[in-house]
């Protein structure tokens, strides 16, 4: 590889090889190009490294963000926001989303606790998974359905407004970053 140039923008050195494209790269273009033009492998280790950068970073800037919300919004139900955001983390663990996804997600569940059943377009997949045990939790009088509810839309609307466009999943890589996953699985568990 020494000496080659990279493979995208062909001025820089290729200093890196990338796994998906089998070619090198220079670490601007794999960084400017990482997820967009080139579908990497989970297993690259510029983006492990990369991810767990932007985890850090975004982690930081939510506990800030969050800090000032509930500043302005005390009155919010804060044990159901920041339990949601727990299981909300652990589903990204293992399913990928973006925030526009997470959002969707966050009014779905919203409906399903709706006392009026509105008939409307079918839930997202990521939005069937986070309200299946939490519909389930409230069903039992284990969660308080309207405290639930409020945290649902409350969060949802925080979110559309601290999303990014140039970072589609900033939310959901704070998420990520803030907490690790779960060393067994569980069912869902809400203890406000």
């Amino acid at each position: 590889m020494k000496g080659e140039r990279c493979s995208l923008c062909g001025q820089r050195a290729g200093e890196r090889r990338c796994p998906a494209l089998d070619r090198p790269l220079c670490s601007a273009c794999c960084g400017k190009e990482r997820g967009r033009s080139i579908r990497c492998l989970p297993s690259c280790r510029f983006l492990v490294e990369a991810e767990a950068r932007w985890r850090e970073r975004r982690s930081r800037e939510l506990a800030e963000a969050w800090a000032a919300w509930e500043r302005a919004e005390p009155q919010l139900p804060w044990n159901y926001i920041e339990a949601l955001a727990r299981i909300l983390a652990d589903l990204l663990h293992r399913h990928f989303a973006t925030d526009a996804e997470v959002e969707r997600a966050l009014h779905d569940l919203a409906q399903a606790l709706s006392p009026i059943i509105v008939i409307s377009a079918a839930p997202s997949p990521l939005g069937r998974l986070l309200s299946a045990g939490l519909v389930r939790l409230v069903q039992e009088g284990k969660v308080n359905r309207e405290e639930l509810r409020a945290a649902a839309r409350a969060l949802a609307r925080w979110l559309a407004s601290w999303r990014l466009p140039e970072d589609d999943r900033r939310f959901v890589r704070a998420l990520l970053g803030t907490f690790p996953p779960l060393s067994e699985p569980s069912g869902l568990i809400l203890r406000p």
